[in-house]
């Protein structure tokens, strides 16, 4: 995998922007693939990695451990492990993490009044 440079015009207009809004920073957090569904789903009980994996076909378990713990770090969600064996290890919604999935439920409710359905349920084509 290559890293961005850090001098290129594209990295800093984005530092730019996340310096001056706010909600640039937390769209770059929600706007990644999976972060909204694995937080909805830990709000509604689903604790467990096996578990979460089970309601989210189609993603590696890469991907959710990375997603995870970019949840964990943002501190929209908590990691409790519990020490025994076989190890357990569970998810919890914190506070910020319960008001981000209020927000983005009124974001949804926005899309779903004044986005035509025709292109909400379009199919993104890949090429």
């Amino acid at each position: 995998m290559t890293k961005k440079k850090v001098n290129s015009t594209n990295t800093l207009n984005e530092f730019y922007l996340e310096e001056r809004c706010t909600l640039n920073k937390v769209l770059k957090i929600i706007g990644k693939r999976w972060v909204s569904e694995v937080l909805v789903l830990i709000k509604q009980d689903i604790l467990r990695f096996s578990n979460l994996k089970e309601c989210l076909n189609g993603i590696s378990d890469n991907v959710l451990s990375s997603v995870l713990n970019e949840l964990v770090r943002s501190k929209l969600v908590e990691k409790k492990i519990f020490y025994q064996v076989p190890l357990k290890v569970e998810y919890h919604i914190t506070h910020s993490g319960l008001e981000l999935t209020r927000v983005m439920h009124e974001l949804c409710d926005w899309g779903k009044e004044h986005i035509a359905y025709e292109i909400r349920m379009k199919p993104t084509v890949i090429k």
